[in-house]
């Protein structure tokens, strides 16, 4: 570490209140002279064990909420922190499935003698209840009532397909099956022929399955991936399956059994089995708030603490105990950051980025103070032949005209001084928890071990030892030293940022404010954080984009200042309805009779990333409460097409030669005293509306999406945040 670090930082006084924690009291010291690795595998290997009697740290499981009251608990009783003011916030959010494992037990007869062996439950489908509902024990959604169930018979050991395809129809009725994970493991053989194994498998009629995985570093080999939560079984819906779990063959050998061949000496099998899936589930986030002696900026770091029920010492075990290491070091060596660092652990990340979807839809005030985001996910133990190094992964301006990456680039610099290689590295789409500040405009890096090119050919999640039984402690220690490398750039970035300031926008300053309202639309997917580009498009022509989250009423002095309003659909994951109130109508209505501009938008389904389309909503038409005050009104049907040509000139179809939609997610309107700039063959999708034609109708949400890498609707988003700014 440079000599002139320690004097080029913020240092604040001890509180008197702190106890002894150094030998100089009252002088702080170098926080990263303190960072220790040690420390950092000793709180993994606490955080990598919570939960595994259920589903480790899934999330909206009770493993992922024991795992954020461990958190909390561990930076709440840092004294300095505590003394200059630091807090700590908990959030709450749903998601549309959860689980909970009450029970799971497996007992093998070998030799006449019945042992439990460790065994672990599945973890249901993520996205449709119906499938989701085969993991839970009663098939009952949402009771929490213990409902075990017991299958027993003797055992029958499957390593081969012709050994399934020797079986008849019905051959394994009241039979354990003990299947090797190979032959449905979907990262090796494929999805298609994955399922098409399962379904041979299903046709012998087992009364229960165990998967057995075993540990390979080699390249083509299964190793466990998915087996917990997206294999072949959770994402089955061809009916009901018998009673499931995974175990570990490494974790046979007190039975004397070490190979594959050693699996003949069982002779019957046990399954207990209690679960219940909950819809929607609960997830959350913590934020620990660390003030500088700068309040009115801010540096942002994030984790996520969630696993797919697996140990996730790796991912994202790794990024949560570094965030946890800045803030013991900050604390031990009492030192007050030069500005404000909010270290973020999120909820529900392997479910699709919601916990940082809800976090920045619902902290403008962050937001608007951060000069950077940096996210740390996650460590790997890549397969044989694979080289990686640490990456910094950022989503430029690129088609905005600047592909440049100055944050990334920084930290480039500050990991060089500490002897440390990070690789910059370009990619225009989602990448992980950090893309959810994409939109707000607040430079963003995900920092990641990986070849980037090596482990995405086969799926990094594969390459990479993510995701699987394997990813533990034992494997977080072998790659140690990167571990070590992330804290130290993690501490670096935190510290210094604030102090050097660097230039880290590549967009003009803020001049104008968007607000997106989405306090009736519950998924922050279908919302402003999902909006990368047009988020860009917005950031570019000098928009401050806010939110009005999920649960907070609309008024006018939440727009107070907005040149453009997006109204998103009404949408939630069930009771109770959300709806327009009147009040609410009346604060939009009045944001366009004093000159503003408003967007309305509708969705028939869920929408989720790359406009990928779920459940109906239930809610589709409660967007006329707002949108029949300016002579439109939404019906009843779908549109079916997935493009739309625009006709007509209008300062909004400059450039624009067709319009992207998620098909079969457009909502038929109609609309007097406006005009219609784009139709799906008759059916309008687009329109303006209003006096002066301040309000623009569209159809479908997902024309502010992308089903794409690169969307065709880039030209039509710019052309909207133009048309904003012009007024």
């Amino acid at each position: 570490m440079p000599a002139t670090l320690l004097a080029a930082l913020a240092l604040a006084p001890a509180a008197d209140s702190a106890p002894p924690r150094t030998p100089r009291r009252h002088v702080a010291v170098d926080p990263e002279s303190l960072l220790s690795r040690e420390a950092m595998l000793g709180a993994l290997r606490e955080l990598s064990v919570i939960g595994a009697d259920g589903l480790y740290r899934t999330a909206a499981s009770r493993g992922e909420a024991e795992a954020f009251d461990w958190l909390e608990a561990r930076v709440r009783a840092m004294p300095f922190l505590a003394g200059v003011g630091a807090t700590v916030e908990r959030q709450s959010f749903r998601i549309l499935i959860g689980q909970d494992v009450w029970q799971t037990r497996l007992t093998l007869t070998v030799g006449g003698s019945e042992l439990e062996v460790p065994a672990h439950a599945l973890a249901p489908h993520r996205e449709l209840l119906s499938p989701a509902l085969h993991f839970d024990s009663d098939g009952t959604l949402n009771d929490t009532n213990r409902n075990p169930i017991t299958v027993s018979g003797p055992a029958t050991v499957l390593t081969s397909m012709s050994a399934i395809n020797a079986l008849a129809s019905g051959a394994l009725r009241n039979r354990v099956a003990l299947v090797d994970y190979a032959l449905v493991d979907r990262s090796v053989l494929g999805r298609d022929q994955a399922n098409a194994n399962l379904v041979q498998l299903l046709a012998r009629q087992p009364s229960g399955i165990v998967l057995v995985t075993e540990f390979s570093n080699v390249q083509g080999e299964s190793h466990g991936a998915f087996v917990g939560d997206l294999g072949a079984l959770t994402l089955y819906d061809g009916g009901p399956l018998p009673p499931s779990l995974y175990l570990r063959l490494e974790d046979l050998g007190f039975l004397g059994i070490t190979s594959w061949g050693g699996l003949s000496a069982i002779t019957a099998a046990r399954l207990d089995w209690d679960a219940d899936v909950y819809s929607p589930g609960t997830s959350g986030n913590l934020l620990l708030t660390i003030p500088g002696l700068d309040r009115s900026r801010a540096v942002i770091l994030g984790a996520h603490v969630d696993s797919p029920n697996s140990p996730g010492a790796l991912d994202d075990g790794s990024g949560t105990v570094t965030l946890l290491e800045v803030a013991r070091l900050l604390d031990l060596a009492r030192v007050r950051p030069p500005v404000d660092v909010a270290l973020v652990w999120f909820g529900s990340e392997e479910r699709g980025l919601y916990g940082a979807y809800h976090f920045a839809g619902g902290h403008d005030d962050l937001l608007d103070r951060a000069l950077a985001h940096l996210q740390v996910d996650c460590l790997a133990h890549p397969l044989d032949g694979i080289v990686a190094r640490l990456h910094t992964i950022a989503w430029p301006y690129g088609r905005f005209g600047d592909p440049g990456m100055p944050w990334a680039d920084y930290l480039r610099q500050l990991a060089a001084d500490r002897d440390i290689t990070t690789v910059p590295f370009a990619y225009y789409g989602i990448e992980a928890d950090n893309t959810a500040f994409q939109a707000f405009n607040v430079p963003n890096v995900n920092l990641i071990y990986e070849d980037p090119y090596a482990m995405q050919a086969a799926g990094f999640h594969y390459n990479a030892h993510v995701h699987d039984p394997y990813e533990t402690i034992e494997l977080a220690i072998a790659e140690g030293e990167t571990l070590e490398a992330m804290g130290r750039v993690a501490l670096a970035a935190a510290l210094r940022t604030g102090r050097d300031a660097p230039a880290l926008r590549v967009t003009p300053p803020p001049t104008r404010r968007a607000v997106v309202v989405a306090g009736h639309t519950e998924s922050p997917l279908m919302a402003a954080p999902g909006w990368s580009e047009f988020g860009m498009a917005l950031a570019s022509e000098g928009f401050d984009v806010d939110t009005v989250p999920f649960g907070t009423p609309v008024t006018s002095e939440l727009l107070a200042g907005a040149d453009l309003v997006v109204a998103l659909p009404v949408f939630d994951f069930g009771e109770p309805d959300e709806g327009w109130s009147a009040g609410e109508v009346q604060a939009l209505v009045d944001h366009v009779a004093a000159g503003g501009r408003l967007a309305i938008a509708a969705s028939a389904y869920r929408l989720r990333f790359s406009n990928a389309r779920y459940e109906p909503n239930e809610d589709v038409l409660d967007v006329n409460s707002l949108a029949t005050r300016f002579g439109v009104t939404f019906g009843s049907g779908t549109i079916a097409a997935a493009a739309a040509t625009p006709s007509g000139s209008h300062a909004l179809l400059q450039g624009v030669t067709t319009l992207e939609l998620a098909a079969g997610n457009g909502v038929p309107f109609a609309v007097s005293g406006g005009q219609v700039l784009a139709r799906a063959g008759t059916q309008p999708v687009l329109a303006v509306a209003g006096t002066g034609g301040r309000v623009v109708v569209l159809a479908d949400l997902g024309m502010l999406g992308s089903a794409q890498s690169q969307s065709t609707n880039l030209p039509f988003w710019r052309n909207l945040a133009r048309w904003a700014a012009a007024y």
